[in-house]
């Protein structure tokens, strides 16, 4: 007590600041050890970059922040969420740890819970969508009996609310392909509220003026790749949905 402390400032030096935690990461971390990572995505990211090399992504960005913050060097996606959907994903800050993960995917172990708003209403008040999903030369995806193009698409749902000019529904998924869920509510006449590729106009209504999907993924469970233990996780949902479902 009552010391005193002096410093001077060398005008010949170049004095590097301290590092700081980075703010504004653009994703929310939910869980993070050393050998994983579980963000909540932003509607407005692409997961990955596409074949124009986008470098604004989620996993540049959470790869910047494990660089800098906690002591990693890249991550490594198991799944993907599109651009305009919000909500959980998992990253192995490995290739090993991501292709861990990967093979609990291609086994359909994980639980995956969607919530989303689709256009009209639903007859049914659950349902089941099982196609072959295929690409065509725009990459636009679509059901088709061929099987030498297209890949197995399992889509369960249930009816939560009914609104008007629009179902609110919980959406399980037991495969994970290329924008499955979007796909098979299209085709099946009730489009995601704000898809811009999928039946766009049937997907307008004027409680959705927002320029994203309204699509989030929920839930997210998976076993641990290292240590085994079953992980589970719930994102709250995004507040367009939220001002809809209170009206």
């Amino acid at each position: 007590i009552g010391d005193e402390v002096e410093a001077r400032i060398d005008a010949k030096q170049i004095y590097h600041p301290r590092k700081q935690p980075r703010q504004n990461l653009a994703f929310e971390i939910v869980f993070e050890d050393r050998h994983l990572i579980v963000v909540n995505k932003p509607p407005e990211l692409l997961t990955v970059p596409t074949i124009r090399g986008e470098t604004n992504t989620l996993v540049a960005k959470v790869s910047e922040y494990v660089r800098h913050v906690s002591g990693g060097k890249l991550v490594f996606t198991a799944h993907r969420l599109d651009r305009g959907v919000s909500g959980l994903l998992v990253m192995g800050k490995s290739m090993e740890i991501s292709q861990k993960l990967r093979d609990q995917f291609a086994l359909h172990k994980p639980e995956r819970e969607y919530a989303a708003l689709v256009a009209g209403n639903l007859r049914d008040d659950k349902g089941t969508f099982n196609t072959l999903l295929a690409t065509d030369k725009d990459l636009t995806r679509f059901s088709t009996d061929d099987e030498d193009i297209g890949q197995r698409a399992i889509t369960h749902y249930e009816v939560t609310r009914r609104l008007k000019g629009m179902t609110f529904i919980t959406v399980w998924l037991e495969t994970g392909r290329r924008n499955q869920i979007r796909v098979h509510f299209a085709e099946a006449g009730h489009p995601v509220l704000g898809d811009p590729r999928y039946e766009p106009e049937l997907a307008s209504h004027r409680w959705w003026p927002y320029k994203r999907l309204a699509l989030h993924a929920r839930k997210l469970g998976f076993d641990h790749p290292i240590t085994g233990q079953h992980l589970r996780f719930e994102s709250p949902l995004p507040a367009e949905m939220v001002r809809i479902l209170s009206k």
